[in-house]
């Protein structure tokens, strides 16, 4: 007999600190598939533009049709695009989140993704770093192990350490924490 588990569906409610990074971050990649589909599904062309306001700088258009045949040629592919997306939501929830950082292991581990995240996804650890115990969900990081010495410096954070899902589950179990 094997032993099917469900996903964990989580919701993010409207207002909590979260929600527009998180919706953005899932809007985003749901509808990624269609600029990576060879078949061209969106029907981009070289005169379909998107337009950017700019505020401090004039607007700028962007033809789509590159970003479609970037996409497709594998100048950027979907799992890199993905494991950006991840660090920039990493970055933007862990700057609405450090005024509450309660130093618990989980905090800490949110705070070592943020900053690897904030490395191009490497694992960077000052000389007294990792300083506190961090551990969620199975995930640990030995605060024991400073520095160059700790094994994880240097490595890739998202996509060999977290996923994606990984980080939506860290990030509800943090905004939990958070006062709205």
């Amino acid at each position: 007999m094997t032993d099917i588990t469900q996903p964990t569906q989580l919701v993010f409610t409207q207002g909590r600190p979260f929600f527009e990074m998180v919706m953005s971050f899932l809007a985003a990649t749901v509808g990624m598939g269609a600029v990576f589909d060879a078949t061209n599904p969106l029907g981009l062309s070289p005169q379909m533009k998107a337009g950017y306001q700019g505020i401090v700088k004039t607007d700028v258009v962007i033809d789509m049709n590159q970003v479609h045949t970037q996409c497709i040629s594998g100048a950027l592919s979907p799992d890199t695009a993905v494991k950006s997306l991840c660090c920039m939501l990493l970055n933007s929830t862990y700057e609405i989140a450090k005024q509450f950082n309660d130093r618990s292991p989980e905090f800490e581990i949110f705070r070592h993704l943020r900053n690897a995240a904030s490395h191009k996804n490497l694992f960077t650890f000052n000389a007294n770093e990792p300083a506190l115990p961090a551990l969620w969900a199975g995930l640990k990081i030995d605060h024991t192990l400073k520095g160059s010495t700790n094994p994880l410096e240097g490595g890739e954070c998202v996509g060999t350490v977290v996923s994606a899902g990984d980080i939506i589950a860290l990030l509800y179990e943090i905004e939990a924490k958070l006062p709205n």
